[in-house]
């Protein structure tokens, strides 16, 4: 099939990154790719094998810029159009309209958009996802397809003692320290602040604890709650913020557990790359993890239960065995996500929507 992907986010986020194992995979099984991404973006600097058309866009809502990009497509070749992002699906909503476009959106996260009423069909990573959207009828449900992402295992080496020590050198961390962490956004829908708190009743309890944060702070208005809780005498000089890095998985290895906290998450993708990494994962249930994390692969809990979170971490922190165990099970769980299977159910998703584009109103 010769596929168009419309990809907006320009930052290194899960958007992006699945969309490239996507965009891989798909070239991997002989299809032909137009990428459309936004200028300077992550992706654009990736490496792909495989025959991939390139073309850089603003996605600005402009009648010059949509015209722009939709002439290019067309006279590419496309079958089906692919968006990834809300300035993706508005440039996708119009081709439909005006060109009768088969148009397939990825709802990466939950925003009621009027674009998603336009999509011939709709992919979401997770029945919560779906649900959302189905909820609010801004999707019929025959249209609705739960797909979780991809993920290539061989892209992420399970993590060894010289990784590990790589790693924790790299960022001054100590080698006899217990460290937890997580990558993303520091932001309210990641709730960060619960691990802060995760990280003084490990170190209350007696555990030589360091908390690991890799990500940018996206919500400057709770700077004021972050002082306070780094203010606690328990967790001084032991919460790490790096900030925003490229070779975040790499960094993943200095963690001895991961942790995700999130009050919402449709994927997430940080924690396919930590349980791919071998480590042991204590997630609050979204997204996903519920169907993931299954046969001892890590650990699920409630929102905002700090109390059984710190209690696991704390079993785990003294026993380096058990740390292995869940790790070598949760690398097992996430090789049920490699590609061949999930493309082969995108491409019947794409016929559905080239099929519903061939079809005519019903005359009255």
């Amino acid at each position: 099939m010769r596929i168009a992907h419309l990809v907006s986010h320009a930052a290194l986020n899960g958007v992006a990154t699945s969309s490239r194992s996507l965009i891989q995979a798909q070239l991997d099984a002989g299809h032909r790719v137009l990428l459309v991404h936004s200028r300077s973006s992550w992706i654009e600097r990736q490496a792909f094998t495989g025959p991939i058309d390139m073309l850089a866009s603003d996605f600005a809502t402009t009648p010059a810029e949509i015209r722009r990009v939709g002439y290019a497509i067309r006279d590419w070749g496309h079958e089906v159009v692919h968006a990834h992002g809300s300035r993706g699906n508005k440039h996708a909503m119009v081709f439909r309209c005006v060109a009768g476009t088969p148009i397939v959106m990825t709802a990466h996260t939950r925003q009621p958009q009027l674009p998603w009423a336009f999509a011939h069909e709709v992919i979401a990573p997770s029945a919560q996802t779906a649900d959302y959207y189905l909820s609010r009828l801004l999707v019929r449900r025959k249209h609705m397809h739960v797909v979780p992402h991809m993920f290539d295992i061989r892209s992420v080496e399970p993590v060894s003692h010289p990784l590990r020590a790589a790693a924790r050198a790299s960022l001054g961390l100590r080698p006899e320290a217990f460290v937890v962490g997580s990558v993303g956004d520091i932001c309210l829908r990641k709730n960060q602040l619960d691990m802060v708190a995760v990280l003084a009743r490990l170190v209350a309890a007696g555990i030589d604890a360091e908390l690991l944060l890799i990500g940018p702070f996206a919500d400057s208005a709770r700077e004021g709650l972050w002082g306070a809780a780094l203010g606690d005498p328990l967790v001084a000089g032991r919460v790490h913020l790096v900030g925003e890095r490229n070779d975040a998985v790499a960094l993943m290895g200095a963690m001895d557990a991961y942790l995700c906290t999130s009050r919402m998450e449709e994927g997430p993708i940080a924690t396919l790359e930590a349980m791919a990494t071998e480590l042991p994962v204590l997630t609050t249930d979204v997204g996903y993890s519920s169907e993931l994390i299954v046969d001892g692969s890590g650990y699920l809990f409630g929102h905002s239960d700090v109390d059984a979170m710190a209690k696991t971490a704390a079993a785990l922190a003294g026993d380096a065995a058990l740390r292995n165990v869940i790790g070598a099970a949760a690398r097992r769980a996430v090789a049920r996500l490699e590609p061949p299977a999930t493309v082969s159910r995108i491409e019947q998703i794409y016929r559905l929507a080239a099929a519903r584009a061939r079809q005519k109103p019903a005359q009255k």
